[in-house]
């Protein structure tokens, strides 16, 4: 219960865990959770001077203490949260608590006594008993078998204890904090989820270590772990990308200046020798696709249609807002382009262009536009919402549909496939095809001038049209 620690009438300060005493000094004092009392030499109270007569100084001051308690409790009270269940803040204050619990302060691990890194070594031999002491002086001792076996709490203790005055103790999860509050697609649910999930991969492989820390081992190690996980390497080397952005920021925007990337340069054993050339439609599936998107008449048959004679990516058509949709102009178009504050991105810079609306695709866009329901001007409000473009969702139904239908196992990429070759065949100029498909990077001089006009391309895809 909150504690009144100053009331003058006007203002009132209340706070938690304060005791006050007759002289007015203030101290935190708490009860130490049932069962975890041995953490804190036996004792089932704190009580720790909070320094100061004055009543907001020492609110904050205890507010500090009762969040660092809570993080090193809730990790003490729960031995399997191991690499998972607290942030890297909630570890570093658990830490700073059981750091005092046991009469420490950083860095004096170094002490030539060597009396701080006996006291931690007690405190592990009373948590862990034989395992630690298999894994401290076994015959398969080191570091990182010690590592294993402690929580992150105690992990960040031992290198909060040996850490060198003036270090810079950056670690990889602070860097992945850092690169998604700096990344102009930070706050995108998707990117910020891959980016999450790369990261992690390290985590779980080898820890949440300060960014100086890791090796050319730890990456090789972090490769291995993909590869056995049956990743494609294709994808093994989507990760390490993001994993190399990461630690790329970190070094720039901590000022690592000493500091590496060992994720850099990293080999993958055979890479692309298991890629699975994508295989484009056929025009007899293509046909087949059509009469089946104008015989079912639903958003998801919208959708395919309108990739299948414009090219365009599932996710494209999907964000699609009304008023990227011209039906009225002189040649009905869609204009593919990012609407960043309602969550709607592309896959490139580059990917943004505008496309003429023929054939099956210009049915579908009509069908669309004239439907009910278009929830805050979302062309397909069943898989788009501000902040929220489920596009994966969609194209799964859209992929098990065009598998029963063309009784293959290709997807709605294919149609980027397709349409490639279908422009080929009628002699469009590579630009043209380009533009069409928002293929490729520009060239300066292509980044001249607006590009092919929408009759140009128009023409092209008109010839397309079975």
């Amino acid at each position: 219960m909150a504690k009144t620690v100053f009331d003058n009438g006007i203002i009132i300060v209340c706070a938690r865990y304060i005791l006050q005493k007759p002289d007015g000094s203030l101290f935190y004092q708490r009860r130490v959770p049932k069962g975890l009392e041995k953490h804190h030499g036996g004792k089932s109270l704190i009580r720790e001077s909070l320094q100061t007569k004055s009543a907001h100084v020492a609110a904050k001051r205890a507010a500090k203490l009762a969040i660092e308690h809570d993080a090193l409790w809730r990790s003490l009270r729960d031995p399997d949260l191991k690499d998972a269940g607290l942030t890297t803040t909630e570890t570093r204050d658990g830490a700073r608590a059981l750091l005092a619990s046991l009469g420490l302060i950083p860095g004096s691990g170094h002490e030539e006594d060597g009396a701080a890194g006996a006291a931690f070594e007690d405190y592990l031999l009373s948590r862990y008993g034989e395992d630690f002491e298999e894994a401290r002086h076994g015959r398969h001792a080191g570091q990182e078998n010690v590592d294993r076996l402690l929580s992150p709490v105690e992990r960040e203790v031992s290198r909060l204890l040996f850490a060198k005055p003036g270090e810079k103790r950056h670690l990889l999860s602070e860097a992945r904090d850092l690169y998604l509050e700096m990344h102009r697609r930070g706050e995108q649910q998707r990117f910020k989820a891959d980016t999450t999930r790369a990261v992690q991969h390290v985590i779980d492989a080898i820890g949440d270590l300060p960014l100086t820390l890791y090796t050319r081992k730890h990456a090789r190690g972090v490769v291995a772990v993909l590869e056995a996980q049956g990743n494609k390497t294709a994808t093994v080397r989507r990760r390490l990308r993001t994993i190399n952005a990461v630690f790329n920021k970190a070094i720039v925007e901590f000022e690592l200046r000493d500091a590496t990337n060992p994720f850099e340069k990293q080999e993958i054993r055979g890479e692309g020798d298991d890629a699975t050339e994508r295989q484009p439609f056929t025009k007899k599936e293509l046909i087949a696709i059509a009469k089946g998107c104008r015989k079912a008449d639903d958003d998801i048959r919208h959708i395919v249609a309108m990739q299948l004679d414009t090219g365009a990516r599932a996710g494209e058509i999907i964000g699609l807002r009304i008023e990227d949709v011209f039906l009225d102009a002189k040649v009905p178009h869609v204009w593919i382009r990012a609407h960043p504050a309602l969550g709607r991105t592309l896959k490139t810079r580059n990917s943004e262009r505008k496309v003429p609306l023929v054939g099956v695709a210009l049915w579908a866009a009509k069908r669309a536009i004239g439907g009910a329901g278009k929830a805050r001007g979302w062309l397909f409000p069943r898989y788009a919402s501000d902040g929220d473009i489920r596009a994966t969702h969609a194209s799964n139904t859209v992929n098990k549909w065009l598998k029963a239908t063309t009784k293959s196992e290709k997807t709605s990429h294919s149609f980027r496939h397709a349409m490639r070759d279908r422009l080929r065949a009628v002699r469009a100029p590579d630009d043209v095809q380009n533009e069409i498909g928002g293929w490729g990077t520009r060239t300066v001089g292509q980044g001249y001038g607006e590009g092919y006009s929408l009759e140009a391309k128009s023409e092209y895809l008109t010839k397309v049209v079975f």
